[in-house]
């Protein structure tokens, strides 16, 4: 996998994660903020946004809610790259995973993922997470249809088997 920095966000990248919320193909993918939105979470308590870098140039996002469920519980709220199918978003998730349970106390890192995202489920289960269950017709589509999640997980003792295999 692609060695992958991470970096608190600062309101500098707030223009990068929109663009990368903003690409073409994400409309029913990835949910999207407008800048006020950001600029207020991101100094707010209860939202981590990491910014990942390969290289020189930053490639991808990630927002993690930390109040969602309570403690020791983690939500992915949002994660998206710039440029897919370059591999960089499985090193990202990698990276924010091994971020998470080595900076945190979290036990179980969660997400939902839209359903109709089959490429992004794939890659949650290869690294190891696992389906929980699905909140049937969750969200509005922008075509105004109904849209269902599929909730996974990822358990401290879990990750922490990967990592000594």
């Amino acid at each position: 996998m692609l060695p992958i920095t991470l970096a608190r966000a600062t309101a500098r990248d707030i223009s990068f994660i929109m663009a990368c919320e903003r690409r073409p193909g994400y409309e029913r993918l990835v949910g999207r903020w407008p800048e006020e939105q950001h600029a207020t979470t991101m100094v707010g308590t209860d939202f981590i946004y990491l910014i990942g870098t390969a290289g020189s140039e930053p490639g991808g996002f990630v927002i993690l809610h930390d109040r969602f469920l309570g403690f020791p519980n983690l939500y992915l709220k949002r994660i998206a790259v710039h440029d897919a199918d370059r591999g960089f978003g499985s090193a990202l998730l990698d990276a924010v995973t091994d971020w998470v349970f080595g900076n945190t106390e979290t036990h179980r890192f969660w997400l939902e993922v839209v359903e109709a995202n089959a490429r992004a489920a794939h890659v949650y289960r290869a690294l190891g997470w696992r389906e929980e269950g699905r909140a049937r017709e969750a969200f509005v589509e922008p075509d105004g249809s109904r849209g269902s999640y599929i909730q996974m997980s990822l358990l401290r003792p879990e990750w922490q088997a990967r990592r000594t295999v």
